[in-house]
């Protein structure tokens, strides 16, 4: 391999200027060793100040039915800028999976045990109304997972969600999602069933959310 295609920027360092951060991937690019670069976790303000620098090639945040805030305009920003919107997560860390998501059997030090929509005061709430999309999924013919990745799929054409397996069953089952088209009706259904806000509980612990941009 003589150079990489998309380079990303997992975070970016509050103590670094944006401009600083887009400079040194210009130089990445003109150097021959990317073509292009991308950022994740970010806020619009953010991705403005790198691309007025160097054209962004992708941003990857967070986004699903139950993670929302690049609605508030990265989302629209990226579309304006012509840039790829690449949601991570796209399943819910396994609460849109077959089976969903538990976390009485998380392993101790695993990831998730450090979300707190998965702790015990907010997971009954979550898991209601998780069962009642699972449900609508089913009666719709398809899995959970296929339904929120087609939902995805159909917010806009530069929303290309990146979800991940360890298992070739649940790769052919997402597979079908490109192939479901959604009807008015199962996109009213969808909002009333997880309208904006649902989840209870932050996606990210106090000091996970350190790490991360805010919107405002």
């Amino acid at each position: 391999m003589d150079h990489v295609t998309l380079f990303y920027a997992h975070r970016h360092d509050p103590q670094v200027p944006a401009e600083d951060l887009a400079g040194t991937m210009q130089r990445l690019v003109e150097e021959g060793k990317i073509l292009g670069y991308g950022l994740s976790e970010i806020g619009p303000y953010t991705l403005e100040r790198c691309h007025a620098v160097h054209p962004v090639m992708a941003v990857q945040n967070e986004y699903s039915l139950w993670t929302r805030t690049p609605e508030l305009g990265l989302i629209q920003r990226c579309a304006s800028l012509g840039v790829a919107f690449v949601p991570f997560s796209p399943l819910a860390r396994g609460a849109f999976g077959t089976p969903m998501a538990d976390p009485a059997i998380f392993a101790p030090k695993e990831f998730r045990t450090r979300i707190p929509r998965f702790h015990p005061e907010n997971w009954p709430h979550n898991r209601a109304k998780l069962d009642a999309f699972h449900d609508f999924a089913r009666e719709r013919g398809c899995t959970p997972a296929a339904l929120a990745l087609a939902w995805l799929l159909d917010r806009a054409p530069h929303i290309l969600p990146i979800p991940g397996t360890r298992t070739p069953d649940h790769l052919s089952a997402w597979a079908m999602a490109p192939e479901i088209d959604l009807t008015d009706d199962d996109r009213e259904e969808i909002d009333r069933l997880l309208p904006v806000g649902w989840a209870w509980g932050d996606r990210y612990d106090d000091l996970q959310a350190q790490t991360v941009e805010r919107y405002s």
